[in-house]
């Protein structure tokens, strides 16, 4: 029989190594003097759009801007296009603090980097974009998950790591459990002439 996968969605992850208490300090003094805005966060704070020309922000930018751009070449996106980072944002999540399922329409690849991570601080969940999953395959169903038969992936937060994936993809954040906040940044691309 010759299997073959269609429609695939996917998850990117590496490890940067960046000077994150620097990018920490940068959050907290921005929640000091900003109430932030609410769009996905519950209990929690989200910045306004940032300046991705700040200096606190060079390193990941120039980071993430590298890493959008192989996943560009690696799904044979056009070559005379490529990506670029279109807005980014803070979230701070204390205690009790996540986000509700969304996704990030306009934008072509989404990502989290987490400044500061760890344990039973709110892992992130992806969730499949095909509605009628979840009311088919059942838990009985099936000895064991797979990219097929589940209908919901989670992520620790882990200080460090960028997570890349499609824009289009729902996703939500479980509530943080602990005393010391979960701080990510969220970034999103879109896609210009070279």
């Amino acid at each position: 029989m010759n299997v073959t996968p269609i429609f695939i969605n996917f998850l990117a992850t590496e490890s940067l190594k960046l000077d994150n208490g620097r990018i920490e300090k940068f959050a907290h003094d921005l929640k000091k003097l900003s109430s932030g805005r609410m769009v996905s966060n519950v209990c929690g704070w989200q910045s306004n759009n940032l300046d991705l020309k700040a200096p606190e922000l060079r390193e990941l930018c120039e980071a993430v801007d590298k890493k959008l751009n192989e996943l560009h070449a690696y799904f044979n996106l056009s070559p005379s296009r490529r990506q670029v980072i279109s807005e980014a944002w803070i979230n701070v999540n204390n205690r009790g603090g996540s986000n509700f399922t969304h996704n990030h329409p306009g934008s072509f690849f989404s990502c989290v980097y987490y400044v500061k991570g760890g344990e039973k601080k709110g892992n992130i969940e992806f969730t499949t974009p095909i509605e009628a999953h979840a009311y088919t395959i059942h838990e009985h169903m099936v000895s064991g998950y797979n990219a097929f038969t589940g209908h919901a992936i989670s992520i620790p937060p882990i200080t460090g790591e960028l997570l890349i994936f499609p824009s289009w993809l729902m996703h939500f954040v479980r509530p943080n459990d602990t005393d010391e906040d979960r701080i990510s940044i969220a970034l999103n691309s879109g896609m210009i002439e070279k």
